[in-house]
């Protein structure tokens, strides 16, 4: 009979606790990405989570390199030497 109102105590302490512990603003992986990377943090250079405001910026950036024109190398090199054939003619 003494075992059951203190086992009861005990479920509604878990319950209790389990309950408190939703209402934190910041989850245990949050908490651990916001950590160094020597101490188990993200490497620099991810990406920001998805649905933050600083991840819709980044894929605005990415969006906007995406849609600059690509040009070789090799024709950007010889636009140029051919501008210096043009000056010195």
């Amino acid at each position: 009979m003494d075992r059951s109102p203190i086992s009861l105590k005990w479920a509604f302490l878990g319950l209790a606790c389990l309950l408190l512990s939703s209402c934190a603003a910041q989850t245990a992986g949050e908490r651990l990405a916001d950590l160094p990377h020597w101490m188990g943090g993200l490497p620099a250079g991810v990406p920001p989570r998805r649905g933050t405001p600083e991840y819709d910026a980044w894929m605005a950036a990415r969006a906007e390199e995406a849609a600059k024109p690509k040009t070789d190398q090799k024709t950007d090199q010889k636009t140029a030497q051919d501008k210096q054939t043009d000056q010195r003619k």
